[in-house]
């Protein structure tokens, strides 16, 4: 199992580790990764716990995935730069329900998600702070950089937070027989809380593994609570094309990076696809490579051949007009996945002026003022045509009498859903 350890570094999978841990992977383990419930869905950053813990279940090890119903409730302060507002009950449970749905993709390979809700209930504040506070120093809990980094305006409530955390590993040892604990790269300070505990309780060595953490590009890291624009795991929160195009959209420097972590591509392979990518990069086979592999794993087969052909279409430089290209299946495969927006018509009189509809509801264009400089420099089409700002939208601009597309840069497409009121 040696092996394990030495391919998770290559592939850039692991930032920190236990000594011992490739002895320990010598034979059969229990481990766990932990979720969150803060939000409805899982994020890409998430899906790299997922695709590490696939490793180790590849590897013959044994998979848990534990989702922190009462930790949410306490909020973790690692990483973040002010105290979060604490969230209700009902709020964690509706939350809950949805990643539980989420991680049910992967069940095949992993038990079932458990909740730490389940023996946290139980906890009496004297009895925890007699068996579990006993077994740490403030100083020790204060040279966390979780704390550090937080230090005055940190609540107590948020410092408790990493004890929690501890008693979480302690109990799936205990009843579960959880040896490792996997997780973000900033989750070290917590695990390492948890492996003090149990060789304080129990005089056992247990280990614990951190992998990178996904960020942004202005730096700060894919969070279900962070400001931005995140990347949803959730097809409502963040369409499958949309999905595929971020994996599309990523620089060549991200790509070599990044096929090593989100795919199960071995070394040889990946080191063949990236001489073919640097051969041609305008091909983007790196991108692409990325994009088919993540879609699949997270949405289907299928979901991915859809948004294949879209893009077949969306992106092919011989078409000049969409209105005499496409057909009837391929607008209702757009508006299945493209960013759609459906306008009602309640009269038989059909004029309007497309400014008017580019700013509707910040949809396509955020202002006129950004139309009219997107059209100046030709950066708004209309079924693939130029047009000027005082352009009037009439039937004879509608595809299949309903649909009309807009190109927005050289990447973006959005659909226009002309719908009449019976």
């Amino acid at each position: 199992m040696r092996k394990l350890i030495t391919e998770m570094k290559w592939r850039g999978l692991i930032i920190n580790n236990t000594n011992g841990l490739s002895d320990l992977l010598k034979r059969k383990v229990n481990l766990y990764s932990g979720f969150d419930t803060t939000y409805s869905s899982l994020h890409i950053g998430n899906l790299i716990s997922i695709i590490l813990s696939i490793h180790f279940k590849n590897y013959g090890h044994n998979v848990f995935f534990l989702l922190g119903t009462s930790t949410s409730l306490i909020g973790d302060p690692s990483g973040k730069k002010g105290e979060r507002s604490l969230m209700k009950r009902h709020e964690i449970c509706f939350y809950y329900r949805k990643i539980r749905k989420q991680l049910f993709k992967f069940s095949n390979k992993f038990q079932i998600p458990i909740m730490n809700n389940n023996w946290n209930k139980k906890l009496k504040f004297i009895d925890f702070s007699r068996k579990i506070g006993k077994c740490f120093y403030i100083n020790y809990m204060l040279n966390k950089d979780s704390v550090k980094k937080r230090l005055r305006s940190l609540s107590f409530t948020e410092f408790t937070y990493q004890l929690l955390q501890a008693y979480d590993f302690y109990y799936l040892y205990k009843h579960k027989k959880c040896v490792l604990q996997i997780g973000g790269s900033d989750q070290w300070g917590n695990i390492t809380c948890g492996i003090e505990l149990i060789k304080k309780k129990n005089q056992t060595q247990v280990h614990g593994l951190t992998h990178p953490l996904l960020t942004k590009s202005d730096g700060t890291k894919f969070g279900k609570t962070e400001n931005g624009d995140n990347i949803w795991l959730d097809p409502k929160l963040t369409s499958p094309y949309k999905f595929y195009q971020f994996w599309m959209n990523i620089s060549d420097v991200q790509a070599k990076k990044f096929i090593k972590i989100f795919t199960f591509y071995n070394k040889r392979s990946i080191y063949k696809i990236i001489t073919l990518h640097d051969r041609a990069p305008c091909l983007r086979i790196l991108q692409r490579k990325i994009a088919k592999a993540t879609t699949i794993l997270v949405h289907s087969k299928k979901i991915f051949n859809d948004i294949y052909n879209i893009n077949k279409i969306l992106f092919n430089t011989n078409i000049k007009n969409f209105n005499t290209y496409l057909r009837k299946k391929d607008l209702l495969l757009f508006k299945k996945y493209l960013h759609c927006k459906t306008i009602l018509l309640n009269s038989t009189k059909f004029k309007f002026k497309l400014l008017d509809i580019l700013i509707l509801d910040n949809f396509i264009c955020k202002s006129k003022t950004e139309v009219l400089r997107k059209i100046k420099f030709n950066s708004l089409l209309l079924n693939m045509k130029t047009f000027f700002s005082d352009y009037v939208i009439t039937k004879k601009d509608l595809i299949y009498n309903h649909f009309i597309i807009i190109k927005k840069g050289k990447k973006n497409f959005y659909l226009l859903y002309f719908q009449y009121e019976v």
